[in-house]
């Protein structure tokens, strides 16, 4: 019931929008009067700015309201937020950001959006301090190249060419490994990066099947996006 009041907010100061096919809680901006963090709806935490790309984990996720979600690499919060919205106020969403500084600015974006449905941790493994089997839905989104950025980010290129990247490959494995062990039986792991080397998603994807207690639910293309398949089937890659 708060949407079309936050709506009217943007609309009395100008903004102009349109809804996302993907999701009924996403809004593409198509009027900016003014930058759209200085809004009255920023400022009271009302909504979350984001690529429409980080938009879709949460999406194909897609936790029923009540759940009890764990977000293993959760910084700077737009996902964690997006499903604590989904799950609702009876629902739970467990956000874990093992960089300090990342889990502050973490912190302060899940206050900013007076979300009491949240937690936060900052944990380098997870495996000592939760049940195993403990969540039937979990995000990953770890630390990856970022290649998928590099028309806002050009250094990402440099930072992270392909001779650099097998820290990154064996730190994803390490968390899919932790996520397969915290995944209740017949629970959900959805797994998702910014970058478009293969080797860090379909690749990786293949790897987890290979050598976990996981097995591959295709994801269907989201409504309105340019989703395409990948060499392994049921994976996607967004543009």
């Amino acid at each position: 019931w708060e949407v079309p009041l936050v709506e009217d907010l943007l609309a009395v100061q100008g903004f102009r929008f349109t809804p996302e096919p993907f999701s009924p809680r996403c809004r593409r901006l198509a009027a900016e009067p003014f930058p759209l963090g200085a809004s009255l709806a920023a400022a009271f935490g009302l909504i979350y700015i984001q690529d429409r790309s980080s938009m879709l984990p949460p999406v194909c996720l897609d936790p029923p309201p009540a759940a009890s979600v764990l977000d293993m690499c959760a910084s700077p919060g737009g996902k964690t937020g997006f499903l604590a919205q989904l799950v609702g106020p009876t629902g739970f969403v467990l956000g874990n950001e093992p960089t300090p500084d990342r889990l502050s600015t973490l912190r302060r974006n899940l206050s900013r959006l007076n979300l009491p449905n949240v937690a936060t941790c900052g944990e380098p493994d997870l495996s000592p301090f939760l049940p195993q089997g403990g969540f039937r839905h979990i995000l990953l989104d770890p630390p990856c190249s970022g290649w998928g950025t590099a028309a806002k980010n050009p250094k990402v290129l440099t930072l992270w060419r392909q001779d650099k990247v097998a820290p990154l490959l064996s730190l994803q494995h390490r968390l899919l490994a932790t996520a397969a062990s915290l995944l209740a039986p017949g629970g959900r792991l959805l797994y998702s990066t910014c970058t478009t080397n293969p080797a860090e998603n379909e690749d990786q994807v293949g790897r987890a099947l290979d050598s976990l207690p996981l097995e591959l639910v295709p994801l269907d293309p989201p409504p309105g996006t340019a989703a395409e398949p990948t060499s392994l089937s049921g994976v996607l890659r967004v543009d």
